[in-house]
């Protein structure tokens, strides 16, 4: 047959064949659904992620795809994409065709015309149980690192100042005087006091158990950090500026974010040995609470920065150069506590100029479906 009496295929039609071969060789589950969440695509890789066909789920409500336990979740984010129209992702626990639990991310994200209407929803899924696997394996080793550095750190610090202990009591007993005798108690004292501060701070890191009347608002505990530290600061000739937006309610521990505050404090006061400013800001971020906490201070050097939250990093100490005693706990307080309230921090700084700590801090909101919604 001559290619004359070959029926023409238009190109909506080898492109419509193009985006069909396209959905079913990705190696990501798509799921398609309408505004309501009812599944009306299913491509193969998602038949061979779930272990069931498309005759088999069109139809269903696409929250069947994840445990019962998740169900509500999903439905938060579903209508979050609605609402917000953005994407959204959620880890989900799920066992394989041979009974092995495996780790998916699904991510939802609106399906949207050219003029911003809600068509549907997509639900993209891969499996990331190697990933996961290979997070923990690298997470463990950096523990492991850690471990060794904060023992080495630990053992470095208590050596000498038991060591120096040791030399007092030695040349105390070799005196009769009362004011050597003295003396060497009073450094006796001193230095038991340094391993009590240290000892607290570690103790810091396992502390998970924070009490419950001891919850605060977020904006409430600055407030009354900022009234505490006024007036001291004024007599260091350091002005404190502090801008508080409106927020939403973000309960923490307020003795542990006091702690948190009272550090970053510390640090900033170290760096401003002549006066300055610090600056303390509160204000939303999408879906968590930014508080930023800078200084007009020396600034960090950039070689020095990635390492300032690791335990006993310290360049203020004698054996860094300084000029006082200074274990290098402070930031690495910080990083702990906010690590196990599920924040997070950042930092940055440029010599000369001054540092900046931005603290996340995650809102837990309730999102339900209007009557009547399309999700």
């Amino acid at each position: 047959m001559s290619s004359e009496n070959q029926p023409t295929r238009s190109i909506a039609d080898i492109q419509k064949e193009y985006y069909q071969y396209l959905f079913n060789c990705s190696s990501f589950g798509i799921v398609g659904t309408d505004c309501q969440g009812m599944i009306v695509s299913w491509n193969l890789a998602a038949e061979k992620i779930f272990q069931a066909g498309s005759a088999q789920m069109l139809g269903r409500h696409v929250t069947w795809i994840v445990p019962e336990s998740q169900r509500p979740e999903l439905q938060s984010l579903i209508e979050r994409a609605v609402m917000q129209r953005e994407s959204h992702e959620l880890e989900v626990e799920h066992r394989d065709g041979q009974g092995e639990r495996i780790t998916l991310a699904v991510v939802v994200a609106p399906i949207l015309d050219e003029a911003g209407a809600l068509l549907g929803l997509s639900f993209w899924v891969r499996d990331i149980t190697n990933r996961k696997t290979l997070q923990r394996q690298l997470a463990y080793a950096e523990k492991m690192v850690s471990l060794g550095t904060l023992a080495s750190g630990v053992a470095h610090h208590f050596n000498n100042i038991i060591g120096g202990v040791a030399t007092y009591v030695d040349f105390a007993l070799q005196s009769n005087n009362p004011q050597t005798l003295r003396q060497a108690l009073k450094m006796t004292a001193e230095a038991a006091n340094r391993v009590s501060h240290i000892t607290e701070s570690l103790l810091t890191f396992a502390e998970k158990d924070y009490r419950q009347f001891d919850l605060s608002d977020i904006t409430e505990v600055l407030l009354n950090f900022a009234h505490l530290v006024e007036k001291p600061l004024a007599e260091k000739h350091i002005k404190l500026e502090v801008q508080i937006m409106p927020v939403p309610i973000v309960e923490v521990p307020g003795s542990r974010i006091l702690q948190v505050l009272g550090n970053l404090l510390d640090n900033a006061e170290n760096a401003m040995p002549g006066g300055g400013t610090v600056r303390i800001r509160l204000e939303p971020k999408g879906e968590q609470v930014m508080l930023e906490f800078s200084d007009t201070g020396c600034g960090i050097h950039p070689r020095d920065l990635p390492h300032i939250f690791e335990p006993f990093f310290t360049t203020r100490g004698i054996a860094s150069g300084g000029d006082h005693p200074s274990a290098g706990l402070g930031l690495s307080v910080v990083h702990g506590i906010l690590g196990e309230l599920g924040a997070s921090i950042e930092a940055a700084s440029e010599l000369h100029q001054g540092s900046a700590f931005t603290l996340y801090f995650p809102v837990q909101r309730k999102l339900t479906c209007e009557p009547g919604g399309t999700a």
